[in-house]
């Protein structure tokens, strides 16, 4: 471990961290975060992972260790990229607050005044917001999912608009796995004057302008080398490796007919998130979870709005409605997929009485199935990313990132 200075004026003096099991640089005084971020790939329990942390537009943390391959013969570097599973969603909600802010759409505006054949089985008055606040009961469809149909949009919107709800809007909130980046894409397809998909929509407006390796798609010219293989899990690790999981889901996605099967197991029936980690499912740009980024990139993007969203014309009105966050359904936080309490705003989590991810309540972000974390915190300013390749078996606050998270606080807490 030595110590550098990076250049320019008034510029930070960082520690570059060199080990088997972390690499990159922390600046000074966050030390602690390099070691507590090794202990994952150290002991086994991350194949490999990366983390990249900026405050006030500094970036504090930029971490990457253990391999991006099975067979461990090849390390994990700074800007290699992986699939992310549902912090896709945190990067559609990202792109819907750009539309929002661009004037394509509203929050408070009705699905069906933008997509007509959504209002079919009642579904008319749904708002945007709700939609995007996962309240509107679409989160299994009607409609078999396979690799091979997932990028026709046009019959997946089909199948959304015309299926009819599971619970009435606004009542409860459930985990729309898939379906919440089909009715964002829809929403921006329809009212871009360039009918841009999502895919393609966040390409052009967030991560370009910001030259982030964060993808709704991913491109056929990008390097497939520079991308961290997934080590998934199947059916019989979620009993024999069971962690913080509920046990009540984990029983109910196996259980066929019931409401966590239906939206779990559509497209892959029972074989587990890991055989998504193809090319077929990289190309298609699934806004529910089907991007494909760094940390780096996931933590310049959320960087932007931790600032404030100017970058990108984020409006201060489209900011305050983030930070502040959607109504809760009006019968509580329990999601009706998970069966845990969980704060659904506008494509994002936020932080709650019972996951307080952050300092502060104006954060939003998104989990993802294996134990990846990614969010801003405008009143903070920062902006936090941490992946990794091997999927765990728990729910939110996985041992492995959390002690990453809390080190890093606790050395906020204690700068000058």
């Amino acid at each position: 471990m030595s110590q550098t200075a990076v250049a320019g004026l008034g510029a930070p003096v960082v520690q570059a961290i060199d080990t088997p099991w972390a690499r990159g640089t922390v600046a000074a005084g966050f030390e602690p975060v390099a070691a507590a971020f090794a202990t994952a790939p150290r002991g086994g329990t991350a194949l490999g992972a990366a983390c990249t942390i900026i405050h006030r537009g500094e970036t504090l943390v930029d971490l990457q260790g253990g391999f991006r391959d099975k067979r461990r013969t090849q390390e994990w570097r700074g800007d290699d990229i992986a699939l992310v599973y549902s912090l896709t969603k945190g990067l559609t909600g990202l792109a819907a607050a750009v539309a929002v802010a661009r004037g394509l759409f509203a929050y408070d505006e009705a699905v069906a005044d933008i997509w007509p054949e959504f209002a079919a089985h009642g579904k008319g008055a749904v708002t945007v917001g709700e939609a995007l606040s996962e309240q509107a009961g679409l989160a299994a469809i009607d409609f078999r999912l396979t690799l091979a149909n997932l990028n026709d949009e046009d019959a997946i919107a089909a199948a959304i608009a015309r299926q009819k709800p599971k619970w009435s809007c606004g009542d409860l909130a459930g985990n729309h796995a898939y379906t919440l980046g089909w009715i964002a894409s829809e929403l921006i397809r329809r009212r871009d004057p360039q009918e841009r998909n999502l895919g393609r929509f966040f390409a052009e407006e967030i991560a370009e302008p910001l030259g982030a390796d964060v993808f709704i798609g991913l491109p056929d010219h990008f390097n497939r080398a520079r991308i961290a293989r997934i080590t998934g899990f199947g059916l019989p690790d979620l009993f024999l490796k069971h962690t913080t999981m509920p046990w009540a889901l984990t029983l109910k996605m196996c259980l066929p007919g019931t409401l966590a099967f239906r939206t779990l197991n559509n497209p892959l029936l029972l074989r587990g998130p890991g055989q998504l980690d193809c090319e077929t499912f990289w190309r298609v740009g699934q806004g529910g979870a089907g991007g494909m980024a760094s940390a780096r990139g996931l933590a310049a993007v959320y960087g932007a709005f931790a600032e404030g969203g100017e970058r990108l014309g984020l409006t201060p009105a489209v900011m305050a409605t983030l930070a502040k966050g959607h109504r809760p359904p009006r019968a509580g936080l329990k999601d009706r997929v998970l069966g845990a309490d969980l704060y659904y705003s506008y494509g994002f989590e936020k932080p709650f009485a019972e996951w307080e991810f952050a300092r502060t309540r104006s954060a939003f972000g998104s989990f993802a199935v294996g134990g990846s974390l990614a969010f801003a915190d405008p009143e903070d300013r920062v902006a936090y990313a941490w992946i990794t390749n091997q999927l765990g078996t728990g729910k939110w606050d996985d041992p492995r990132e959390k002690i990453v998270r809390d080190t890093f606080y606790a050395c906020l807490e204690n700068r000058p």
